[in-house]
Order: C-alpha cells, then sequence, then structure tokens
C-alpha cells in the first residue's frame, strides 16, 4: 500500500521570496569537486562564495525531504555556482544553488516549478548517497536523481510538463560525460513523476479470525499461541522490506504487505527485526530493531521504518 501525501505550495508567493533575496553573511568554500554533483555540469573555475540561504529556502527543502519521509541530512545555501550542486564540505552536506540561475530559469520557463524540480534534483544526490561516493557527477547517478525529481514534482502537485520544464529548458542534447542527454533525463524524471502520480498499492485483506480452542470440562482457554497479522502500510518512494521477524520463539518472513502468521505465543513478547529497506527511487539501507509487544488472537501490528544515518534504519513493530 503506499500513502498518498498531499501539498499545496503556493508558489507564486514563496518562491520570489525564497530566492528573491538572502542574508549577506557569506563564506568562501573549499570542497572536493570529486564529490560534488552539479545540474548541468558545467565547470568552476572561479572561486565559491556561500551566502545564507533565506527561512523560506530552508521550509521549501523541508517539505520536499518530509515527502519522502526522511531526516533532513544536509544544509542549504545561495551561491556564486553556475545553476545548482550537491556537496560537502568538512563532512557537512549541502546544497548550494544560484540564485540568477533560479530566477532566470524562472523567467525562461514561465513556472517556479523549474527551480523547486532542480532543488528536488540535488537532494535526491545527498539521499541517495552520490556525495559521499567519489567521483562526482557521472550519467547513471545524474539519472537517478532527475527520477526523484520528478517523483517530488509528482508529489507535491507538478504537472509533467512543470517538472520537466527546466531541463527541457537548458539541459545539452548530446550530453556530456558526467551528464546523459536530455532526452535519457526527461524519460526519467517521467519515470519518477509516473511513479509518484501512480496511486495506492491494494489494501490489506482482513484479517483471518481464528477462535482460541476451549476444554470443555473446565471452561477455560487452554490455547498458548495466536494468529495475528502483519502490516506493511507502504510509502511514497517504492520499497520493498526483505526482513526477519522473530517474535518469542517463532521467525518468519513476511512476503507480502499484509501476512498473517500462526503459533505466536500469547502475552507480552520480546521482538526482533533484522533485514533491508530497498527503495527504488532513494537507495536502501540495512535495517536492525526491537521491542516488546502484547499478543492477543488476532492482533495487528504494522512494521514502521525510518532513516537514521546513511544506510542504517530502525524498524519497529506498533498496534497502531
Amino acid at each position: 500500500m503506499k500513502n498518498i501525501v498531499a501539498y499545496t505550495v503556493i508558489l507564486t508567493t514563496v518562491f520570489p521570496v525564497i530566492f528573491g533575496s538572502t542574508a549577506h553573511s557569506q563564506q568562501r568554500l573549499d570542497f572536493d569537486f570529486d564529490q560534488s554533483c552539479s545540474y548541468y555540469g558545467e565547470k568552476i573555475t572561479e572561486d565559491v562564495y556561500s551566502f545564507n540561504s533565506t527561512q523560506e529556502a530552508k521550509d521549501i527543502i523541508g517539505r520536499i525531504v518530509s515527502i519522502v519521509g526522511l531526516e533532513q541530512n544536509f544544509i542549504i545555501n545561495a551561491a556564486n555556482v553556475p545553476n545548482a550542486m550537491a556537496t560537502i564540505k568538512n563532512n557537512q552536506r549541502i546544497i548550494l544553488y544560484s540564485q540568477n540561475f533560479i530566477l532566470k530559469i524562472k523567467n525562461d520557463t514561465g513556472t517556479d516549478w523549474a527551480g523547486i524540480s532542480i532543488l528536488a534534483h540535488e537532494i535526491g544526490h545527498h539521499l541517495n548517497g552520490h556525495t559521499i561516493m567519489p567521483g562526482g557527477s557521472r550519467p547513471d547517478i545524474e539519472l537517478q536523481a532527475d527520477k526523484f525529481s520528478g517523483f517530488v514534482c509528482s508529489k507535491m502537485g507538478a504537472t509533467l510538463d512543470q517538472a520537466q520544464a527546466a531541463m527541457n529548458q537548458i539541459a545539452s542534447s548530446s550530453g556530456s560525460s558526467t551528464h546523459p542527454p536530455k532526452g535519457a533525463r526527461l524519460e526519467a524524471i517521467a519515470i519518477g513523476w509516473n511513479q509518484g502520480n501512480s496511486g495506492s498499492s491494494p489494501p490489506p485483506k482482513d484479517p483471518v479470525v481464528t477462535k482460541p480452542t476451549v476444554n470443555e470440562n473446565e471452561n477455560v482457554i487452554t490455547k498458548t499461541s495466536a494468529t495475528i497479522q502483519i502490516i506493511y502500510p507502504g510509502d511514497n518512494y517504492g520499497c520493498s522490506l526483505p526482513i526477519t521477524i522473530t517474535i518469542g520463539d517463532k521467525t518468519f518472513n513476511p512476503t507480502g504487505n499484509s501476512f498473517q502468521v500462526s503459533g505466536i505465543p500469547y502475552g507480552p513478547q520480546q521482538y526482533t527485526i533484522q533485514g533491508q529497506v530497498n527503495c527504488l527511487l532513494i537507495g536502501n539501507c540495512q535495517a536492525s530493531g526491537q521491542g516488546t509487544i502484547d499478543i492477543r488472537e488476532n492482533s495487528i501490528f504494522y512494521v514502521r521504518w525510518q532513516n537514521t544515518a546513511y544506510a542504517q534504519c530502525t524498524i519497529l513493530l506498533t498496534d497502531n
């Protein structure tokens, strides 16, 4: 099942504020271009200075990150870069954007979605772990970030044309050694946009009720195990969960978003979960977790996970 997250963005009033004014505090940046990913791939030949971004810019970054349910692990600054880029300085993940470029692309395309899609692309680099790998921009990781951008724009309410506006305007038709050609990038955005616009997967089936056996002579319940339902409510970015769950002395591997399992001991039981969260749009993480749950006949427990560090996730069972 996929949860559809709806956001209303007042573009005509928010984005001019975001990219129309920044504070004057500035800092010269020294960073490794081998761990930087830019939107179009132009070379930077001059010193780069960063400027404090506005709170509004930080807020819209927060909206984008919230769509995929992850914690923001980077900062955003305006800078004299050719367009926008994701980079790292002193182990701090940073997104840099050119205010001049964003204003120009908005005027050239006639839509604020151009700027949103560019920021979403750079966020995709960070969330996919591209900036902690050596090599900088490469065609394969640029397409992953493009797909992420299309997905986010779809979730925020953009049309496909709006999600592709920036790429249509400036991207190279022939591509380069670091960035794929325009046609491939537009296709990646379209794939992500369609995934974001695909709707929910089927809801879980109703649990099957299994009554406990009763000792007729003593009129007491003698059954010591229960049948329960494990449900993964779904997510917004195409994840699968190859996990192993142990509850009490029972170990099993759920094979669907709604999974029924029998033979679980009654009463408070400790559980452990080990495995992975594999997400088509934002990459994979090793997942682990433990806790205590109260087992009753036909109990329903939900699998919840959260990204806690690069490639690491906490995963738990809850009753709501």
